[in-house]
């Protein structure tokens, strides 16, 4: 039997709830479905998320298959959705670290003042600029221009192992750093700003 043809049996068996025509819609899709996510997501779990989440909404919306043309398409418009719900998701939860960050040095010291905190960050910067030059690239370019691994890899021509490596050593040495000095919240702005 052609694909299209096995797919169209699969999907009118889902339509009547039937979890074998799932799963071999499954099986037809799950490997495209987490290529794409992991294309973009860059991360093994978040991918695997979104895979999971997409099933979900399949089986959720069963009923309204008959109307669906191309389920390829349909599959690919709600993974798409969810990836970009999961960026969004980021975005949020990136400015409450900030938030709890901001907050948490304010608390620490509540007489802080504007020339206390340019001071703090002045010392945040000095520790960056002790950083060897690739890592200090690397560093700036996933943090301040929220370039990923691979992108941060074309924009420096250098492997996208080597770039992870770099950061790996780069955020390692901060924490260490930004420990001894008893500055953590100053590492959280600096590992997620």
């Amino acid at each position: 039997m052609p694909e299209k043809d096995k797919e169209k049996e699969l999907v009118k068996g889902l339509i009547r709830g039937d979890a074998a025509s799932f799963d071999g819609l499954y099986n037809l899709y799950c490997q495209k479905v987490y290529s794409f996510s992991y294309r973009y997501l860059q991360n093994v779990q978040d991918a695997e998320g979104v895979v999971q989440e997409t099933f979900i909404t399949l089986w959720d919306q069963r009923e309204k298959l008959g109307e669906i043309k191309n389920l390829n398409a349909w599959l690919f418009t709600v993974t798409f959705n969810l990836i970009r719900k999961h960026f969004r998701s980021m975005e949020t939860s990136r400015r409450n670290l900030e938030v709890i960050a901001m907050t948490s040095l304010l608390e620490d010291s509540p007489t802080l003042s504007s020339v206390e905190y340019d001071d703090l960050m002045e010392k945040a910067e000095g520790f960056i600029e002790r950083l060897p030059r690739r890592q200090k690239e690397v560093l700036i370019l996933s943090i301040r221009e929220g370039l990923n691994s691979a992108e941060i890899s074309e924009k420096l021509k250098i492997h996208k192992r080597t770039v992870e490596n770099h950061l790996s050593s780069a955020r390692a040495f901060l924490r260490k750093v930004f420990k001894e000095e008893h500055l953590i919240p100053l590492l959280l702005l600096w590992l997620f700003s």
